[in-house]
């Protein structure tokens, strides 16, 4: 299917096909177009946690108010902003690499490298900047996948993450990994279903002020 179409077939499932079994390499395939999505400084703020064994699906299903279609999806993805990202070792994974290759010199290197330490520095001094900024870097990341997601035929449901504490250490996340959200994915059992209403687009889009 064209953009066009694969944007409009894209919707929020109301419950999957039970049993529908993914495989890593079909998420595999679906995260190799979400790595392509924008991110402040090319900093990649976020990971994911992909819980596709059933007990431990049945365990964030307990944690997020017993919400059925956690039991029926194929997975459940936890989307997650890392804080460490903007912090130098990591900015050197990604920077290194382009140095190394002679695709930067030293000197665009170390001024990438100090720009991105006031950015970080900047964040680290504002209250909530951080956090703000792993929403917004993380809320681009999980757009794509669902879309990618339904390029390989696959449904989506955005969910608000719960007893974030719990889940932690039930799943041994680290404190670095903040949890934002996450998305069930499977196979929806809604051949057609009708989209919500939404707004014309004069209603929310305005041109050069207001």
């Amino acid at each position: 299917m064209n953009f066009e179409e694969l944007v409009k077939s894209r919707h929020s499932a109301m419950n999957f096909i039970e049993n529908e079994q993914m495989t890593e390499e079909d998420f595999k395939n679906i995260f190799e177009l979400t790595k392509t999505a924008p991110s402040a400084y090319n900093l990649q703020f976020t990971n994911y946690l992909v819980i596709t064994d059933k007990e431990k699906k049945e365990k964030v299903k307990e944690l997020s108010y017993n919400q059925y279609k956690i039991h029926t999806a194929s997975g459940v993805v936890i989307v997650m902003g890392n804080k460490n990202s903007i912090e130098r070792p990591d900015v050197e994974k990604i920077y290194g690499p382009l140095k190394m290759l002679k695709m930067m010199d030293e000197v665009d290197y170390e001024t990438t490298i100090n720009t991105i330490k006031s950015y970080s520095d900047g964040l680290k001094d504002k209250q909530g900047a951080l956090d703000m900024e792993l929403s917004l870097n993380a809320g681009l990341h999980a757009m794509l996948f669902m879309l990618s997601a339904k390029h390989y035929g696959f449904d989506t449901c955005p969910m608000h993450v719960h007893n974030v504490d719990e889940l932690r250490e039930t799943f041994n996340i680290p404190n670095h990994l903040e949890p934002i959200m996450m998305i069930t994915i499977g196979k929806s059992v809604e051949k057609v279903r009708a989209r919500g209403y939404r707004k014309p687009v004069g209603e929310f889009v305005n041109f050069n002020g207001y």
